[in-house]
């Protein structure tokens, strides 16, 4: 677990710096300079439908490049490899413009009547999702050979850097919303160049291509294994944001869209760390099947569903016992707020995604592989369905609420599935310890007095810095103390080693 704690910890922290400054964008900067309306465009659809377009351009090639990384480790056939990243997406990027145009007349008819303005930027998906497909196939690229920290780094606070430049330019009118979209698409070409530079430092870039993978021995499994997660890539992108495609079609259009991407983005600050264990873990599992090693995937497996319950129990801890006093000091609270319950729900089902811990990556990298597109076409239909059901009757609460249901249903199957077929399973009795001390946790929190005076801007700071405390010091504590986490718990002692031995001494 070594070099996946260190980079995951490196990607974390980069993550982090980028949450913050995106929650800073869309709750301060974005909320002062656009209406609802564009702050649902730009900071919601713009930037999600091409995660779902990419993901059937791509055409599951960097789940392929993980999964086949291992066959490739000569300096020829990494040439070969890197050379099957680099070319295949364009058999796919060409496929998807196609469909894409054949089916404009579709698209105008479920968008035009409650959000226009998804109408009006119709083709400047094309080119948003071509940088994003490139960004993430270098990134693919670089994970395989370990090496996640930039790449994060790029795509997490380059890219949102370049968006808070952009608000402000049209916040100060220097530029048009027009003018910022366009150069929105031209920060992905900054990203690809940025990331090309780096593997070019790494010694990693190839500036001649091969397309000897063509004969390679693995090429032909690559092939199958490509068309089987394609689909469950697809479905993967596109479960994450379904609710922003489906809501801009109902009442409220954009405007709904925007009051449930501030709340569910308030949530999913929870799930960035499992975001940056499974970029590194997914490969170190994959070398572990090649070895038949089932006893270290088991630990893998443990280890990553205690760690990751743990932090997210604890960071939706901090974020729910504050909720009222976040809501409070955005601007256009009294729009926003009203998202509180998306918190709760979303928030709920990221901890039930986290606590099952690497089961898709597990099953992906195994032979079991065409069972796991099957759960996720399986949790694809359950959340489109439940959607369609909910989103009318309760709005952005209604998508919510689908997200959860299909979130801990869609969990609670594949885990079953792994422990029938594999024998391995996530929960240890940490598991257990970590459930008890959030109860008492929030029980504790929970008859904390509100400050007398709930529009005063100290006072809901220092509220939300008692309650903060109080999580990390009761939850915290009683981690370290009940030593529930082994990883944790040796991290925190060096973590305390190093201050001791630089901060003191130093005094």
């Amino acid at each position: 677990m070594g070099i996946i704690v260190r980079q995951g910890f490196k990607s974390s922290i980069v993550s982090y710096i980028g949450v913050v400054i995106g929650i800073f964008n869309i709750l301060i900067l974005y909320n002062q300079y656009m209406t609802q309306e564009q702050l649902g465009l730009y900071a919601s659809t713009l930037l999600t439908f091409p995660v779902i377009y990419m993901s059937f351009a791509l055409l599951g090639v960097p789940s392929v490049a993980v999964r086949f990384h291992s066959r490739f480790q000569d300096h020829e056939s990494r040439r070969q490899l890197f050379t099957f990243i680099i070319i295949t997406p364009l058999v796919g990027l060409a496929a998807f413009a196609g469909l894409y145009l054949l089916f404009k007349p579709l698209y105008i008819k479920v968008y035009l009547d409650h959000s226009p303005m998804l109408v009006k930027y119709y083709y400047i998906f094309i080119p948003l999702t071509v940088g994003m497909v490139y960004l993430l196939a270098l990134e693919s690229y670089s994970r395989i050979n370990l090496r996640i920290a930039v790449p994060s780094l790029i795509r997490e606070v380059g890219l949102r850097l370049a968006n808070s430049l952009f608000v402000i330019l049209f916040g100060y009118k220097v530029i048009t919303f027009d003018t910022m979209v366009s150069l929105t698409v031209a920060s992905y070409g900054l990203a690809i160049i940025a990331m090309l530079i780096y593997l070019y430092f790494q010694k990693r870039l190839y500036t001649s291509l091969d397309f000897g993978f063509i004969r390679h021995p693995a090429f032909k499994e690559m092939y199958r294994y490509g068309l089987w997660v394609l689909l469950g890539g697809a479905s993967a992108a596109l479960l994450p944001h379904i609710e922003k495609v489906l809501l801009p079609a109902f009442e409220g259009g954009l405007g709904s869209t925007a009051i449930f991407d501030i709340a569910s983005r308030i949530a999913l600050v929870i799930s960035i760390p499992r975001n940056s264990i499974v970029m590194i873990s997914a490969p170190i599992i994959s070398e572990a099947y090649a070895r038949n090693d089932i006893a270290h995937i088991d630990t893998i497996y443990k280890k990553s569903s205690l760690n990751l319950f743990i932090i997210g129990t604890f960071l939706f801890l901090g974020i729910w016992s504050n909720i009222d006093a976040i809501f409070s000091i955005i601007p256009k609270s009294d729009i926003y707020s009203q998202g509180k319950w998306v918190v709760l729900m979303v928030g709920v089902s990221r901890i039930a995604d986290m606590a099952t811990g690497l089961n898709s990556e597990i099953l992906t990298n195994s032979k079991f592989y065409r069972y796991d597109i099957v759960f996720m076409l399986f949790f694809t239909v359950l959340i489109l369905l439940s959607s369609q059901f909910l989103i009318p009757v309760y709005g952005y609460n209604g998508a919510a609420a689908a997200a959860l249901f299909s979130t801990v249903t869609y969990n609670v199957v594949k885990l079953f599935f792994i422990r029938k077929k594999m024998g391995i399973q996530p929960f240890t009795q940490g598991t257990l310890k970590v459930i008890a001390l959030a109860i008492l946790v929030y029980t504790i929190v929970y008859f904390i007095p509100y400050p007398a005076s709930v529009r005063s801007l100290p006072a809901t700071l220092l509220d939300m810095a008692i309650r903060s405390i109080t999580v990390a010091v009761i939850f915290g504590g009683g981690i370290l103390a009940w030593n529930v986490s082994e990883d944790i718990s040796t991290g925190f002692r060096a973590g305390w080693s190093f201050v001791r031995s630089t901060v003191f001494k130093a005094k």
